[in-house]
């Protein structure tokens, strides 16, 4: 792969596809940035996404479902409509950059399809709670995950997602050092 560039991320430079962003970085633009387009009903950061989808994964796979939005730590959330082949590539590639320098095994593609699972069934929470109700016509309920929802919401406030370390960037870098001991 040649170098495509320099990408300035919370905790420094890294150089692209060569590196990748750390945990602490990948937890700081995660935190603080919406899901929906933020088009939700309130704010709903990916990073508060990523903790209810892993509170619904047997703990195996908790590190994955950790991990499985991060290249929207440089992609930002782009909702499905607009997601083009190319910018699902180039996830995908942050993404095998991410677990390359965290020095993780990739998910395979049983792995992968159960974090899937366990996203969409976050999706269907988000969207009777905190996310796009112009979605409900198109997905069903999900009590679990609305649960979960409902939960992260009562915790943590705004002050907790958006400082670069508040409690949301916190937990996040907190789940990642336990559920890699997991694997």
């Amino acid at each position: 792969m040649s170098h495509r560039g320099t990408l300035f991320l919370y905790s420094g430079a890294v150089g692209f596809p060569d590196g990748a962003p750390d945990i602490k970085s990948i937890a700081v633009s995660l935190a603080r940035e919406g899901r929906y387009a933020g088009a939700g009903r309130d704010f709903w950061p990916v990073a508060l996404h990523t903790f209810v989808v892993c509170d619904m994964l047997p703990d195996e796979l908790k590190l994955h479902g950790l991990l499985h939005d991060s290249a929207e730590c440089i992609t930002g959330d782009v909702p499905k409509p607009a997601k083009t082949d190319e910018i699902e590539a180039f996830e995908e590639e942050i993404l095998l950059s991410v677990y390359k320098s965290l020095d993780l095994r990739f998910p395979d593609p049983w792995e992968r399809a159960a974090v899937k699972r366990e996203d969409t069934k976050a999706k269907r929470g988000e969207v009777y709670t905190v996310g796009t109700a112009s979605l409900q016509p198109f997905e069903a309920p999900c009590p679990e995950a609305e649960q979960l929802v409902r939960h992260y919401w009562s915790i943590y406030d705004y002050k907790d997602m958006l400082n670069a370390n508040g409690a949301v960037q916190s937990d996040f870098i907190n789940r990642f050092h336990a559920y890699k001991l997991m694997m």
